[in-house]
């Protein structure tokens, strides 16, 4: 009875990685054929302009809020980017932030709980790439 179990699940094992591979062999090409640029989807941008308020620290003085900002093309007209900014608190506590370009009023208010990540999108531009933004942390 058990050299039967082994045999099936042995030939369950032989049949996933075949799909797997089969999957992989036919992808390939169809990545190939649709994907006309290699332009990336994304930009990576520069920390925030930093301001005078004091910022939320934790017990071993870093940092509570870890932030990434990126500009992300749109995916039908690629021309069209928004610039996204990724909040993550890495404290128990509550943090409200502000997050505007920098030395303007166009700003947007974000919460965000304790342990957890929060996604804004600041604004959207044409063929704008690169911005900087400021964060004000309350």
């Amino acid at each position: 009875m058990e050299v039967m179990t082994v045999r099936i699940k042995q030939r369950l094992y032989d049949a996933l990685l075949w799909f797997c591979f089969a999957s992989l062999a036919w992808a390939a090409p169809v990545e190939a054929q649709t994907s006309t640029t290699n332009t990336p989807r994304l930009t990576m941008q520069g920390p925030a302009e930093q301001g005078a308020a004091p910022v939320p620290r934790d017990a071993l003085g870093k940092p509570c809020l870890d932030v990434e900002a990126a500009a992300r093309a749109h995916v039908i007209n690629s021309n069209m980017i928004d610039h996204v900014i990724s909040l993550r608190n890495n404290c128990p506590r509550l943090i409200r932030a502000k997050v505007c370009y920098f030395n303007s009023d166009r700003c947007n208010d974000v919460i965000v709980q304790g342990y957890k990540r929060a996604d804004t999108i600041l604004g959207s531009m044409n063929g704008i790439k690169f911005f900087r933004y400021s964060i004000l942390q309350k």
